[in-house]
């Protein structure tokens, strides 16, 4: 199922919702990531403060993947997925 995020004030709840699905507790997800429980209680309820890299990695343990598309700034509405032209020139 895809979850559109359109302001980040919806990703608390998103991630209470897949760590739930999952049937995992606060403590058990924080001890998983190597932290204390009460610093995961912190990151689900601010996870805009958090770097990408960390939510990326609790959202790899909750099996979810990020999606990126570009929005049409006339309507909001999604486009096609596809990779833009300019990262597909780059190489690393």
């Amino acid at each position: 199922m895809i979850y559109p995020i359109k302001t980040l004030s919806q990703l608390p709840l998103i991630l209470k919702g897949f760590r739930k699905e999952k049937g995992l507790t606060q403590a058990a997800m924080a001890e998983r990531l190597g932290i204390t429980q009460q610093s995961y209680a912190h990151f689900e309820a601010n996870p805009a403060t958090a770097t990408l890299e960390r939510l990326h990695t609790v959202l790899r343990l909750l099996d979810v993947e990020i999606s990126l598309n570009e929005t049409s700034p006339a309507t909001g509405k999604t486009k096609p997925s596809a990779i833009p032209p300019s990262a597909q020139k780059e190489s690393w």
